[in-house]
């Protein structure tokens, strides 16, 4: 009697399982519009333009293939609307397939849509289902980003995986959906975007470069960091490891022009804050381990003082670059990208609940001091350059 009952039992449950399996919301690929990438613009009568990169399923390219010209890989679709919703609507009037956005690696901002404020992709974003929160996110510097997702790339099948590429890299500062939803949302902290921008390569197709950064304030664009600035800002970042500094380390003349390179092997950051006179002080210290690159001077560094000599030379171009890049987002852009409320609020959470409210008209009156300690551990297997060496044999 028992072994019945445990035999209809399990009857019963096989039953149950097997009603309530399969794959009823599946979708096949074939079905599929399959998004590798999409662009948002402003247009003239204030509208928003979305452009969206597809994968053709001839282009898509295999385990074996990274590169080279092949069939067409990609389509690239756009339409307009009063909102994200009802562009990608028209869109998908043009698809004999369903757009899908769970593949979708890289987002761009128009710069002039990015100017006047995001708010309404960021809710779609949020929305949809198929979103995925680790794309990349970036914003088009003096460009739209319709005109990004139409450059050719040369060295990826799909234009949009080297811009995805490039951002996995970490040569080039890399922002994901994430990150940037949970700054926007955050006190004490403003969000950043990488920066890309079309770079026009002589009598040869166009591409595009990623060699800037976004900065916001709130959920518009501000402007944008490049060159030595962005290099210190990803260092308070933390992402200190490949960067790579010059200095002026001797007059340039005829055998060499008296710079010498480092590339930054490891560092650490500290942040501290203090409170005086009821005001908020803020110093950074900044330690590094660096080795040689390239030594186009007249210096031998396998002589201790030279070494000496070219490590306090970086320890203060840096601290000179750092400050003046505080100070100029400070006093420009009014942001805080680099987290300084957020320490504040750690460190002196009584005095962060005084300033909280009145933070973004603090922020840029306070005082920030950098300090720096450059060692240099690695000159590479030639000691001294090798103009030296030729006239002294």
């Amino acid at each position: 009697m028992m072994l019945s009952r445990m035999l209809g039992r399990c009857l019963f449950l096989f039953i149950c399982i097997g009603l309530f399996t399969g794959c009823w919301d599946s979708r096949e690929t074939d079905d599929l519009a399959l998004v590798i990438a999409s662009g948002f613009d402003l247009t003239k009568n204030g509208q928003l333009e979305a452009t969206l990169q597809i994968a053709l399923p001839t282009g898509i390219p295999s385990s074996l293939q990274s590169g080279g010209k092949g069939k067409e890989s990609v389509l690239i679709l756009t339409a307009k609307g009063k909102d994200g919703v009802e562009a990608l609507s028209k869109i998908q009037q043009q698809l004999s397939r369903k757009i899908f956005l769970g593949h979708r690696g890289v987002i761009v901002f128009g710069e002039k849509y990015a100017r006047q404020g995001i708010d309404q992709v960021l809710d779609d974003i949020l929305r949809l289902p198929d979103s995925r929160y680790n794309s990349y996110i970036l914003t088009a510097y003096g460009t739209t980003a319709k005109e990004i997702l139409n450059s050719p790339y040369q060295l990826e099948q799909i234009p949009s995986i080297g811009i995805n590429k490039i951002q996995y890299s970490g040569f080039s500062l890399s922002i994901k959906v994430d990150e940037f939803l949970s700054s926007l949302a955050s006190d004490g902290i403003a969000p950043v975007t990488g920066g890309i921008r079309i770079k026009k390569n002589g009598t040869g197709p166009t591409s595009f470069i990623l060699d800037k950064a976004a900065v916001y304030k709130g959920n518009k664009l501000a402007g944008f960091l490049s060159g030595m600035e962005l290099t210190t800002f990803r260092w308070l970042r933390g992402e200190s490891k490949k960067l790579r500094f010059s200095a002026q380390m001797e007059p340039k003349d005829e055998k060499a022009k008296g710079t010498v390179a480092i590339e930054i092997l490891q560092s650490k950051m500290k942040i501290r804050t203090v409170i005086k006179n009821g005001d908020p002080e803020i110093s950074v210290t900044l330690k590094a381990r660096a080795r040689l690159l390239e030594n186009d001077t007249s210096l031998d560094f396998s002589n201790v003082k030279n070494l000496k000599k070219a490590e306090v030379k970086f320890e203060k171009e840096i601290q000179k670059s750092m400050e003046r890049m505080i100070s100029h987002v400070q006093k420009k852009f009014k942001s805080d990208i680099f987290g300084f409320g957020r320490e504040l609020h750690i460190q002196h959470p009584y005095a962060w609940k005084r300033m909280k409210k009145e933070w973004k008209d603090i922020y840029p009156r306070v005082p920030v001091t950098v300090k720096t300690d450059i060692r240099m551990e690695r000159i590479g297997r030639t000691q001294a350059p090798a103009h030296l060496k030729k006239t002294g044999q």
